[in-house]
């Protein structure tokens, strides 16, 4: 091979190695918190495809459709937020009251309005149960410890594709995109509080 075509294949391969090199830098420069958070939530979604409802219960708060969900992986952990105790609380007795409010909305509303009204109670009673799951969280993240309303809490927000297969899927296996949310209390771990679709995610304030 003349030495001419032995230069650019020689550099393509050092531009190639290089790309790798960095990408393998990134990785291994992962903070330890999102690292912790990566890693709580891989074994949350694992706990689900094996069906162990032991690991389960240790790792969530939150309700999950787990009968087909076969595995998954994390695409993206997010910041990391800071919200007190007596921030979810108020949050939690906001969505309540807003949950009766739609509720009796929707019994009198006219034939018009009704799917309109009962989507939106649908999607307020998510909000409250998300919040209510975060309380909870909270005692499960630390159950050696009874914190006070002004404790500061950790939240994530994590992007996960998970894989739906089975009889009740069909023929082919799908991928779906979910939002799970993680919390911890200070020195605890990180628990998870919020497992829905993309489409159906409430999208909870302040965590």
């Amino acid at each position: 091979m003349p030495t001419s075509s032995r230069r650019p294949a020689a550099g393509a391969l050092l531009r190639v190695c290089a790309a790798l090199a960095a990408l393998l830098a990134g990785c291994a420069r992962e903070a330890p918190d999102v690292h912790e958070a990566r890693l709580a939530a891989e074994r949350y979604v694992d706990a689900l495809a094996h069906k162990d409802l032991k690991q389960i219960r240790a790792r969530s708060t939150c309700v999950a459709s787990y009968q087909s969900l076969k595995g998954g992986n994390v695409l993206q952990v997010g910041d990391v937020h800071h919200v007190t105790v007596a921030t979810i609380d108020s949050l939690a007795r906001a969505a309540g009251e807003e949950h009766q409010r739609a509720d009796s909305a929707m019994v009198v509303a006219p034939d018009s309005l009704r799917d309109q009204l009962v989507q939106r109670a649908i999607m307020i009673a998510k909000l409250h149960f998300v919040y209510r799951s975060a309380i909870r969280a909270i005692a499960l993240s630390r159950p050696d410890s009874l914190l006070g309303s002004d404790a500061v809490l950790d939240t994530r927000t994590l992007r996960v594709r998970v894989r739906y297969a089975g009889e009740a899927v069909g023929p082919r296996a799908i991928d779906k995109e979910v939002i799970l949310r993680l919390i911890r209390a200070p020195r605890g771990q990180w628990i998870a509080f919020s497992f829905y679709s993309k489409e159906g995610d409430p999208r909870p304030e302040r965590v």
